[in-house]
This record gives C-alpha cells, structure tokens and sequence, in this order.
C-alpha cells in the first residue's frame, strides 16, 4: 500500500481505510479534514486511535453498541492493555504497537553458511577429476558444494527495523526514541544495515515520488520472499513477524477487494474521547461531571473520577436509570449540559417518532432535554442565579468553529444550541498524546 493509492472521501459513520482495488484505497475522514493532504490524515487518525486504545471504555458496552470491537481481550478497565477497538486488517497494530522488539534480536541468529570443502573425501569425486601433466588430480566443481545464501532468517529483523524506523519517521513524524526506547541505539543500526546491503541511501515507503516508493515496496516484498523461502525452521516469532510484514505491504493481503481494512465502523465513541480532552483543555477539568469512560487514562485523576461518579449519580440517577451526560459545567458564572454527537449532516430538525419508532437523533434530543431539566431542578434548590443561565450545547464536528441556537416553536427551555467545533485541530491536539507518558 502506498500514500500516494490514497484518496479522501467523507465519512457516514465509518472512519477509517477502506480498500477499492488491489492498488486503490479510500480514507474515510470525519467532517473538517476533507482537505487535507491523506498521509498526514492518515497519520493523524492512526495516532488518534492508539490513544483511543489506552481509554478506560467497556469492551462490552462498545461491542453492543456499534459492533466495533473485534478483539476478545476486554479493555484497560478490565486489566488488559492490549484491547482494540478498531478493525486493523493490515496489521499495523501488531507491528508498531504491540511488537517487542528486545525479543526479535533472537532471530538474528540464524543458520550459519559454509563452503564444502572439496579436499574431503575427494575420492568420492574422482569420477569428474581432471589430471595435470604429472598425474595429479584437480576438481573443477564438487558436486553438493553449498552456495553462501543472500537472505536468511536474521535478515526479516532488519526488514523490520527498516519498515519501523520508515513508519515512525516519516510517516508518523515522531521521534524514534520515544517509540522504541531503550532499542533504539540497536534497532537504528540493523535499519542502517539493511539498508545498506539491500536498498539504496533515500529508500523510503513514504518521502520520495510514487514511483521511488512503489519500486521499494517492491524491492521489500520481494526481500520477504526470498527470506521466507530460505528460512527452514520458523519460530512462533518469526512467523508473527513475517505474518504482519506481510500484510502490512500488501495493503492486508488476503482481504475482500472492498470493505474497512482499518478503522472504526462508527467513530462516536472516538468522537466523545477527542471532546473530553478539548473539553479539559477548554475547562482545566474543573467539571461539575462527565462521562469519563473514553477519557485517555492519562487525564483525570483516580479522585477526579470518583468525585465526578458521584456527582452524576447524586445529580442524574432517576426513576430507575442512572443516566450518563457527556459533560455538565457548573461555575459561578455558567450551568451548562454539553453533549457530544458524531453527526455527518446538519441538525436541521428533530425527527420525533416515526410508525411507532423512535429515532436515534430523537433519543439524543429526549435525553439531553432530560439532563436540562433534572439540573435545572438542582439548581433551583441549590443556586437560584444559576438556574436561569442554564444552557445546552451538542457539539458536533466540522470544518471550523460556530454557534447556533436551535430556534423553534415551542421554544427549548433551557435554550439549545448547536456548536461546531473544527474537528482537524481537535484531533491533531488529541493525536499529541500519542506515546506520551
């Protein structure tokens, strides 16, 4: 797969690379990052979901709701850190996430090579010996004599060390340092020295024109070719190794030609996380509550969650239903109930029931109405000031920051307003925490 196969589309509720043909990829962007150039989207959503990985949601309750989790691990809340909720047909995961590179420096010890020595037992070869003027027999070939092979299991480390080091310089634009830590000083000269016997000094999958990059990939799948087939013996590692390589340059070979190879089915769970973070940049994350279950584990403290899980209880815990708002602000100055909706076309109405159904969209204005008025309620009984200032927001993505009023007969109360918020920067700020810490 190349950067350069990548066109951008719109999403519905998929975000995320969608394969076309054999060499044709699509990248569904959420709303606002239509124009950007697909590499550094592609970048940019990759980092996004690895932090979303680290989020402290319920494999469960993601998997009921939107069938994105196809894992079987659950997630951090569960004890495992390795939990995914993304499909990731190309293996990208494996290879830069979860990879222990310390445990790869095994397979640099592959079989070692000798020649046959044709002095041994030379009398098995008499039959082709050539005889000088004195009688004395000479071979011109032995027969069995090993060839020295060019690629061999311990080269498949290098590979690997090339393709990380290409990943996370130029395509990730991160620092190598902060990816492979303590690997660092070894890994940098198996990736210098695979590059020096096997490809040229600016061989890259991503800096560089279409075709200097297609001839190494190439080049790469070819070099996992021979070695495979001159490696006898495969370990487990090596077979995990060579699987991911494999599908990594193939664009997730083995795949249907169209359908998500990597991404999410529906982004809203991602959508919310990337909010709390805006949210606690925006707030200092001085809430009155939220919902923190996609908030990044490196946010919020143990006691900042338990304060906000008992204010939402004492606050929205009703009739039977422990209801959960995305976020509730309560200073001095304002009351606000914010909830966060991963919506690819305007707000324009609201559907109410349709033939005995109620609409998505109309359970979002029901329980966002509900939240209103239930805080409205406390603050009555609590801070009469407050009460009249109170406000509702949906934030919704989009190319740029705006505001407006959901004007309409009979008119909301509190007063509801539909925000914008420029979805490209708000995940770019999310994407910073991407190996932090």
């Amino acid at each position: 797969m190349l950067i350069h196969d990548i066109v951008l589309l719109p999403s519905g509720d998929e975000v995320g690379l969608t394969k076309l043909s054999e060499e044709k990829f699509a990248l569904h962007v959420p709303p606002g990052m239509e124009n950007m150039d697909a590499g550094k989207a592609f970048a940019l959503l990759y980092k996004t979901f690895c932090v979303f990985r680290h989020t402290e949601r319920q494999r469960e309750r993601l998997a009921a709701l939107d069938g994105t989790e196809v894992d079987t691990s659950d997630g951090r809340d569960a004890g495992d850190t390795g939990g995914l909720a993304f499909r990731d047909l190309l293996g990208l995961d494996e290879l830069f996430e979860r990879m222990d590179e310390m445990r790869l420096l095994g397979l640099r010890l592959g079989r070692g090579h000798r020649f046959a020595d044709i002095h041994t037992r030379i009398d098995r070869h008499l039959h082709l010996a050539l005889y000088d003027d004195d009688g004395a027999p000479y071979l011109e070939r032995a027969p069995g004599q090993r060839r020295e092979l060019r690629y061999e299991a311990g080269d498949i480390v290098g590979l690997y060390c090339f393709v990380a080091e290409d990943f996370y310089r130029r395509f990730l634009d991160l620092d190598i340092s902060t990816a492979w830590g303590r690997f660092t000083g070894e890994g940098l000269a198996l990736a210098a020295d695979f590059r020096h016997r096997h490809l040229h000094v600016g061989a890259s999958l991503y800096d560089g024109d279409r075709d200097a990059c297609e001839q190494t990939l190439q080049h790469l799948r070819h070099i996992l070719r021979m070695i495979d087939r001159c490696t006898p013996f495969r370990t487990p590692t090596y077979r995990a190794l060579h699987e991911g390589l494999d599908r990594f340059l193939h664009g997730g070979i083995g795949t249907r030609t169209a359908g998500l190879i990597w991404g999410v089915q529906d982004f809203w769970a991602v959508w919310e996380s990337v909010c709390l973070v805006h949210a606690v940049a925006r707030y200092g994350g001085q809430f009155e509550t939220c919902d923190f279950e996609h908030l990044p584990s490196a946010l919020g403290t143990p006691r900042e969650r338990a304060v906000w899980l008992a204010q939402r209880r004492r606050l929205f815990a009703r009739n039977e239903l422990e209801r959960r708002p995305d976020l509730v602000i309560v200073s001095a100055a304002e009351a606000k109930v914010i909830d966060f909706k991963f919506y690819t076309t305007p707000m324009s109405s609201r559907p109410k029931e349709t033939d005995g159904v109620i609409d998505k969209r109309e359970r979002d204005f029901l329980n966002i109405e509900t939240y209103g008025l239930l805080l409205q309620n406390y603050l009555l009984r609590t801070t009469p000031h407050l009460a009249d200032s109170l406000s509702l927001e949906f934030w919704l993505p989009g190319a740029a920051h705006g505001s407006a009023p959901y004007a309409r007969t009979p008119s909301w109360n509190p007063p509801l307003s539909v925000v914008t918020l420029p979805s490209a920067e708000l995940i770019d700020a999310y994407s910073k925490l991407y190996r932090a810490g």
